[in-house]
């Protein structure tokens, strides 16, 4: 095993989907850019056996064995996809999934004791990945204490774990890639996504409708309303992914205002899903109004957030209308790094 530091910082971006929810949990491509917002996570050595884990006012202590023992009782829920068990355990035990994602990278090689700190500016259950950015900065923290450096896949791989038990059983590994890799990136759910090039000028204006949204339960929803109907419902998500290949040429070329028209599209087709609310309507209204080249929502919907496509001049002003509807606004950059480490 590699020298144990310590203490280490991971420091992981968030993400904000441009294209591809819930379309691409049934086999379609998404495009998705990591954004200036970031979760950090602290790792250092613990004592007594226990598993220390905090987040913000959350904290909790644990055995190690119990985490092992998690992760085996996890295991048999997925094998047995129930999913239901896996959205109680998520509600009842807020570190579950970084337990889960802790026991799958080490077995039964698990450190003998960790203290475990996130801190985070990313809204949670707000469509931002607050959960992908804080399991891909823990696997990031932890990685120098395993015997060789993972590959970019595993770690990926485990990473993507915390997303699964978070979400309820069902994430596609959209979330943690972007988080992981940064930049803007397609994913299509076959191995590591592929980073692509984007022309200067990418301008995002994000709005906060300040209804929080459980992934778990609007995922849920998503798949209860397409097993109803799913002859004639599932071409509403492979529209999604149309859009979704059309709008790459568009974002390599700088075609702003037609990328606009294909995002508003894409709301169109999410509204019909059933993910969209009031709140996020009156968003998208008001930042239209404002002179957006196009808005939709980013994420699982519900609430959350959504994006609006703006131009350096008229930023401010869709800003300015998101807030003045009831909304937050936030303005970060768009395609920046992807996860680091900070020894």
């Amino acid at each position: 095993m590699t020298s144990e530091p310590e203490r280490v910082t991971a420091v992981a971006p968030g993400k904000a989907i441009l294209f591809g929810e819930h379309a691409v949990n049934r086999g379609q491509p998404a495009l998705s850019a990591a954004v200036g917002l970031y979760a950090r996570c602290r790792v250092r050595a613990g004592t007594g056996g226990e598993y220390r884990f905090r987040s913000g006012s959350r904290s909790q202590e644990t055995p190690r064995a119990a985490v092992l023992e998690l992760a085996r009782v996890v295991e048999g829920y997925r094998d047995a996809e129930d999913y239901e068990a896996l959205r109680r355990l998520a509600s009842g035990d807020y570190f579950s999934p970084q337990k889960y994602v802790l026991a799958s990278m080490f077995g039964d090689a698990l450190p003998a004791a960790l203290e475990m700190e996130w801190e985070s500016e990313i809204p949670s259950s707000s469509g931002l990945g607050s959960g992908g950015a804080a399991f891909t900065a823990l696997v990031a923290a932890v990685s120098p204490l395993l015997p060789e450096p993972p590959s970019l896949e595993q770690r990926a791989a485990w990473a993507r774990l915390g997303d699964i038990i978070a979400h309820g059983g069902v994430a596609s590994a959209l979330d943690t890639q972007t988080s992981l890799l940064g930049g803007v990136i397609r994913f299509t759910g076959m191995g590591l996504a592929e980073r692509i090039a984007v022309a200067p000028g990418l301008t995002l204006v994000v709005g906060h409708t300040g209804v929080a949204a459980a992934t778990s339960e609007v995922n849920g929803r998503v798949r209860r309303w397409l097993a109803e109907r799913p002859a004639s419902r599932l071409p509403y998500f492979e529209t999604v992914g149309a859009l979704s290949r059309a709008a790459l040429p568009l974002l390599e070329r700088g075609e702003w205002a037609e990328l606009g028209r294909l995002l508003t599209l894409n709301q169109l087709v999410l509204k019909e899903i059933g993910v969209s609310s009031p709140e996020i309507e009156t968003l998208i209204d008001a930042a239209l109004g404002a002179g957006a080249l196009g808005a939709k929502i980013s994420g699982s919907g519900g609430g959350g957030i959504i994006i609006a496509l703006a131009t350096p001049e008229t930023r401010d002003a869709v800003a300015e209308a998101i807030t003045e509807a009831g909304g937050r606004a936030l303005t970060p950059a768009v395609g920046v790094a992807g996860v680091v480490v900070q020894q």
